[in-house]
C-alpha cells in the first residue's frame, strides 16, 4: 500500500457514545424527578407493598430510554425508610457504582412534620424535597471515595468529601449537614 493509498484510507470508527449510563440516569436523573416533583407521594409510595413495582416501573423506562441493559435488577435496589432530623427520608441504595458519579444511593428528604394533621393542597404545593446523592469518586492517588451532593431542579451542588458509602454514613452525614454542622 502506497502513501496516497494510506491517505484515501477511511478512518476507523470511534466508538459511538452511549451516553450515561442506566444506573446514573436513575439515580440522577429518573427518581429524582419524581421525588422533586412528588415529595409526599413518594414517601406514599416507599411505605407501602408496592414500592417493588414502583422501582422496576422506573428502572425499566430508564433501560428503555438508555436503550441498554442496565446490569442489575430492579430488586438490587434497596429502599430504606430513615428519619433526618427528625424529617421522613428515603435512602435508596443502589447496587455498587462502577463508573465515577454514579451513586451508591440517594436521599430523599423531605420537611414536613409527619406527626401533625397532613399538610392541606395548598401547603403540599409548597413542601419542597431535598435529593442528596453518594457518588463514586476517586482521590488524586487513585483512591476511592465518596463526594456528597444535592440535586435541585436543575442543579447540582458538590458538598466534596462524602461519607463511607453506608447507609448509617450517609444519615449521619445528612443529619450533620442539615443541622449546620
Amino acid at each position: 500500500m502506497g502513501l496516497f493509498d494510506f491517505l484515501k484510507r477511511k478512518p476507523e470508527k470511534a466508538p459511538e457514545d452511549e451516553g450515561p449510563s442506566p444506573h446514573y440516569v436513575f439515580a440522577h436523573y429518573a427518581l429524582r424527578q419524581i421525588a422533586l416533583a412528588e415529595p409526599l407521594q413518594i414517601l406514599a409510595i416507599v411505605a407501602s407493598p408496592d414500592v417493588g413495582n414502583f422501582i422496576d416501573a422506573v428502572l425499566q423506562d430508564v433501560v428503555e430510554q438508555c436503550g441498554r441493559e442496565a446490569g442489575f435488577e430492579a430488586a438490587d435496589i434497596k429502599v430504606h425508610p430513615k428519619r433526618v432530623n427528625d424529617f421522613p427520608c428515603v435512602v435508596v441504595e443502589m447496587p455498587e457504582p462502577q463508573e465515577a458519579a454514579e451513586a451508591h444511593m440517594v436521599a430523599i428528604l423531605v420537611p414536613v412534620d409527619l406527626s401533625k394533621d397532613p399538610p392541606s393542597e395548598e401547603e403540599q404545593e409548597q413542601i419542597k424535597a431535598h435529593y442528596y446523592t453518594l457518588e463514586k469518586s476517586f482521590s488524586l492517588t487513585g483512591e476511592p471515595r465518596t463526594v456528597l451532593a444535592e440535586w435541585g431542579e436543575s442543579r447540582h451542588s458538590n458538598y466534596g468529601e462524602g461519607p463511607e458509602p453506608t447507609v448509617e454514613a450517609f444519615v449521619a452525614a445528612l443529619n450533620s449537614r442539615s443541622s449546620g454542622g
